[in-house]
């Protein structure tokens, strides 16, 4: 399970609440399921294979944010001129990283898996839907995040 990555005040962070959690673990899980299901044809029901990697892991990048992760909110956490960022705390940079690494490491993991699935074969040429997807789900949280509606939960 990732940690929580600080990406603003690291004092009184709240927790994320039980369901926000689960809006990114549950999805997580049923997804890993498919992905190791030797036949999922109906399961996905019309979507094609491209597709489905690309509105996975855009919702599941998307979702990684509120769950895991603390924006920098109000100019906080804001890198100086040095390029480090004030008092410990991680850019806004550092958060969608972070994200882009665990969800690349969660695409390249079901892909190795599927190697041992009857059925199925890893290719390297999903990865490229799920980059999509996760480039997707960031764009969103920074279009969010600077109308001023962080889906990041807000620091106190």
């Amino acid at each position: 399970m990732p940690t929580s990555i600080r990406c603003a005040s690291p004092d009184g962070v709240r927790a994320a609440a039980p369901f926000v959690l689960a809006a990114f673990w549950v999805p997580l899980a049923t997804c890993a399921g498919v992905a190791f299901t030797p036949d999922p044809t109906g399961t996905l029901g019309r979507l094609s294979g491209p597709v489905a990697h690309l509105l996975a892991f855009a919702y599941l990048t998307g979702a990684l944010f509120p769950a895991h992760f603390r924006w920098p909110r109000n100019g906080q956490g804001r890198a100086r001129q040095s390029g480090r960022a004030a008092d410990g705390e991680a850019t806004a940079a550092r958060c969608v990283l972070a994200a882009i690494l665990w969800m690349l490491a969660f695409g390249v993991l079901i892909e190795v898996g599927q190697l041992f699935v009857a059925g199925r074969s890893g290719e390297l040429a999903d990865l490229l839907p799920d980059a999509a997807g996760i480039a997707l789900g960031c764009c969103a949280q920074g279009v969010w995040a600077r109308a001023g509606r962080s889906a990041v939960r807000p620091t106190v």
